[in-house]
């Protein structure tokens, strides 16, 4: 099974980002474009793991989310991996004004190393990703798009669990099933945040 951690978006947010997916399409971008269900923010990427293993990945999960109560991020402005000159990956970045993400971030990536999944080194960049780009054929009204989003707040929704999925991958994109939700915390008692 090839699985992930991620925290899903609600119904009105995914489609505003569809309608900021239109913009940038009409540039005719040779791209890999997200579909509307595949709209989440991934915490880790696990890979292909053993059905055998999924049991206490997901308790492993759901022991750190009790930790958390639930937390306001908001998704604002687009950006490019690696970098402008070289855009392979359209995105819509997430801030948490509370700085509870990164925390709960490393905590699952420790957790899950020790049951020898990869430690990913490099910092967490919190993200939602709207495509992956082959050539960008009109660079100047690519910038142009980027620089009239750059700073917008699509919306913000409340953190209140993560999921557990398995990906799919299909000639017409990648699928998603749903694992395991677990819920973070809602008193504040032994809780972070």
């Amino acid at each position: 099974m090839r699985v992930f951690v991620a925290i899903p978006l609600p119904t009105q947010l995914k489609a505003k980002l569809v309608t900021l997916q239109q913009e940038f399409r009409q540039i005719s971008l040779d791209a890999t474009w997200v579909r509307e269900a595949g709209f989440h923010v991934t915490l880790k990427f696990l890979g292909e793991v053993q059905s055998a293993c999924i049991q206490s990945i997901a308790a492993s999960i759901t022991e750190i989310v009790q930790r958390y109560r639930p937390f306001p991020v908001t998704l604002r402005g687009v950006g490019v991996f690696p970098n402008e000159s070289h855009p392979r990956v359209l995105w819509v970045g997430l801030e948490d004004g509370m700085g509870i993400l990164g925390p709960l971030q490393r905590e699952l990536e420790g957790n899950l190393a020790l049951q020898g999944f990869p430690y990913d080194e490099r910092p967490y960049n919190p993200h939602l990703t709207l495509a992956r780009l082959k050539q960008v054929k009109h660079p100047r009204e690519f910038r142009t798009c980027m620089n009239r989003h750059r700073d917008d707040e699509i919306g913000h929704f409340e953190v209140n669990h993560l999921e557990l999925l398995e990906s799919q991958l299909h000639p017409m994109g990648a699928r998603y099933s749903l694992i395991k939700a677990a819920a973070l915390v809602s008193s504040d008692r032994n809780s972070v945040g």
